[in-house]
């Protein structure tokens, strides 16, 4: 007797900085993977400043020959993956608004639904 098939919904832990552009991209490749496959992308927002500065890093943004191969590898990312991408000028900025922000509105949303 054949087995029935299960498709199950498989869930994601998705950490992100607003301000990473590697966050950005990951973000779109995740979208087509979740809307091909059955994936629950759980966004979970973190200051990557935070943990550069607790590991005792400089993050890319703060060293001239980092912040250059990051812009260069941003772009070649995007286009492997076919993802629109532009380069933020104003870049690194300070994110803990937008992340406080996010937690209050997923925390609203919540409780509508």
């Amino acid at each position: 007797m054949p087995k029935a098939l299960v498709f199950m919904t498989k869930e994601f832990q998705f950490y992100f900085d607003f301000i990473s552009p590697y966050s950005y991209l990951a973000y779109k490749k995740l979208k087509v993977q979740s809307s091909v496959k059955q994936i629950n992308i759980n966004y979970k927002p973190i200051l990557l400043g935070g943990l550069h500065k607790l590991g005792g890093i400089t993050a890319p943004a703060f060293n001239e020959r980092k912040m250059k191969n990051m812009k260069n590898d941003c772009e070649l990312v995007a286009i492997k993956n076919n993802i629109n991408f532009k380069w933020n000028t104003k870049f690194p900025i300070n994110s803990l608004d937008l992340m406080r922000g996010y937690l209050i509105l997923e925390k609203n949303l919540k409780y509508l639904f």
